[in-house]
């Protein structure tokens, strides 16, 4: 299926009501058995939520704690400048957290239903409401399926443009949207245009969707492509999933793995001699095998880069040794109806998984023009709130200034990654994340493409996440410390109440009596910030995400941990080197898509 971007807002999923408008359920489903070596699955189902705790203690439900929770996120936003939060922790973990969140999950973070914050007072749903109502949709496996796209109901509008991905002259391969050239400059590498994301303009111009064709859609959906005055919004991206055109730096790592699918395919025809697997001869069985070869690397490098960096390392190792046992009895608990969708903990993503949030930087040293040298650059750096202006679903999407609003991304705006990649350096000391702490940017806190809704609440990504996990009745910190304890004899180190209590929010705490019954989220970023020092996750931080991460691979028939020669001992070097490079961490990654020299 085809997501359409609404965090928090009150936009409905219409791709959704198109391929699910008899809200049929998949239990029904026939299970797919993928015999065939080179396939990987391409319609990806809805998967489902639950609890890892679910008889575990809330947080106080009482009626000062919606107000409670509104403080303390706002204290989470007295915050010292990026300077004083510089980690050591390269920037790309921040969005390659974000864009595998999309692969993942969706639907919790939505305004409408039974999940609506934008009130006064917040009730908190039984939980068997909630996994009973609330359904993932997207698959849960790691599978890429916010690149690929796919969907057993998608409608003939969302069929379409899943078919559209596939580049029309060798539907082996993706198709790359072009930048548009302006006069400020390029970035590296000047030579190459294809710099974004599929558009509309692309569809528009190759004849796949006409405008009398978008105008005449169903109101929810043309809004999503006709501007108010008629015009058509040929900047609107189109992605497996639209989220993924929420921000400029999400965009450009999802473009990343476009182009390495076709870099994939480029080096399988050059080298058949080296993959005697791959299907050279026949385009459609050839996609599958990339996306089969694409998923794995980047499941790879999010078992072997993405958590050892930012998780706890005993806590890490302890579950690279003993394997996932949270999630493999999550797994066991919640069997799902086919083997390519995977059950989701609520804990982790409505929670645990948002602690990228805080590490999102007020400003970046983007690229040349956006950056060093200053003497040089357009202007010193670009804005995280400018980040936002370079998509599809701007107010005024793609400025250009004396232009207007280009069709696609202008040339001068691409991503320099070596910027990201490489960490920071004394003389580079922004090219970081933000710590991973209870101090959030300013501009987190004021997403300009979302409404503002009737109660301060929905462009307020603080209080958003606090008002969903109570909402949403998630267990307590404490809670889920008892019930690992308890079910399955996992004992953590935990913050006492003068760790909780520490910090400019220590007022909003003790007021919501939450040094006690803590917010799991909150818990998650103040333990990074007590215990792992702003540079890594905590024990239960560490937990609870790496053992849905390493679960959901594990558990998978498809991925490389199970039908890779050698499993779990599978690495890069065996799978598909574009030009000779082994995609072993993010550098190299970035150099076999070719966006970083």
């Amino acid at each position: 299926m085809f997501m359409l971007p609404g965090h928090g807002t009150t936009a409905v999923n219409t791709y959704q009501m198109e391929a699910y408008g008899t809200e049929k359920v998949f239990s029904d489903a026939a299970a797919c058995g993928f015999t065939d070596p080179h396939t990987y699955p391409s319609e990806p189902a809805i998967g489902r939520f639950n609890y890892f705790f679910e008889n575990a203690a809330s947080i106080p439900n009482t009626v000062e704690t919606t107000q409670a929770l509104d403080a303390l996120a706002d204290a989470m936003v007295r915050v010292p400048d990026d300077a004083e939060e510089n980690s050591s922790i390269p920037p790309v973990f921040t969005y390659f957290g974000q864009f595998a969140d999309h692969d993942m999950t969706a639907n919790t973070d939505r305004e409408g239903g039974i999940s609506v914050i934008d009130v006064p007072q917040i009730t908190p749903l039984d939980r068997d409401q909630v996994a009973g109502q609330v359904q993932n949709l997207r698959a849960g496996a790691l599978n890429l399926d916010n690149v690929y796209g796919g969907g057993p109901l998608v409608g003939p509008f969302g069929q379409k443009l899943i078919d559209a991905l596939r580049f029309h002259a060798d539907r082996a391969r993706l198709w790359v949207g072009t930048v548009t050239q302006t006069d400020f400059g390029d970035v590296r590498p000047p030579n190459d245009i294809g710099r974004d994301v599929l558009r509309v303009r692309d569809l528009l111009r190759r004849g796949i969707v006409t405008e009398d064709e978008l105008r005449a859609l169903p109101t929810d959906l043309r809004a999503l492509f006709v501007n108010d005055d008629d015009s058509i919004r040929v900047q609107r991206a189109i992605l497996g999933d639209m989220r993924n055109d929420e921000n400029l730096a999400v965009s450009q790592f999802h473009l990343v793995w476009v182009r390495l699918h076709n870099l994939i395919v480029v080096e399988a025809r050059g080298h058949p001699e080296k993959y005697p697997d791959a299907p050279v001869n026949d385009r459609d069985a050839l996609f599958k095998w990339a996306r089969k070869m694409t998923s794995w690397h980047y499941q790879w490098l999010l078992l072997h880069v993405y958590l050892p960096r930012l998780c706890d390392h005993d806590t890490l190792q302890d579950i690279q040794r003993n394997g996932p046992r949270l999630y493999d009895r999550f797994f066991a608990q919640n069997t799902p109806t086919r083997p390519d969708l995977m059950p989701m903990p609520l804990e982790f993503s409505i929670a645990a998984f948002r602690f990228g949030h805080t590490m999102a930087r007020d400003a970046y040293d983007w690229s040349d023009l956006f950056g060093r040298p200053e003497s040089g650059a357009l202007v010193p750096r670009a804005s995280f709130t400018q980040l936002f202006s370079f998509t599809g679903g701007a107010k005024s999407p793609m400025p250009v200034p004396g232009v207007g609003n280009a069709p696609s991304l202008p040339s001068h705006w691409p991503i320099d990654w070596q910027r990201f990649v490489e960490g920071p350096k004394p003389s580079t000391p922004d090219r970081a994340a933000r710590k991973i702490d209870t101090n959030l940017s300013l501009q987190v806190n004021n997403l300009v493409n979302d409404p503002i809704g009737d109660h301060g609440v929905l462009r307020h990504l603080a209080r958003r996440n606090l008002r969903r996990g109570y909402l949403f009745n998630l267990p307590s910190a404490q809670g889920c410390l008892d019930a690992l304890e308890v079910d399955l004899g996992l004992h953590h180190a935990r913050l006492s109440a003068d760790d909780l209590l520490s910090g400019p929010t220590q007022d909003e705490v003790r007021a919501g009596n939450f040094d006690s019954a803590t917010p799991l989220w909150f818990y998650v970023l103040k333990e990074a910030e007590v215990l792992g020092g702003g540079e890594r996750l905590g024990p239960l931080g560490t937990r609870l995400i790496a053992e849905t991460i390493t679960g959901l691979v594990a558990n998978d028939p498809h991925s490389y941990w199970a039908q890779a020669p050698g499993g779990v001992d599978w690495t890069p070097d065996q799978g598909v080197t574009p030009d000779g490079i082994v995609i072993n961490d993010m550098a190299s990654l970035m150099r076999a898509a070719k966006t970083m020299a």
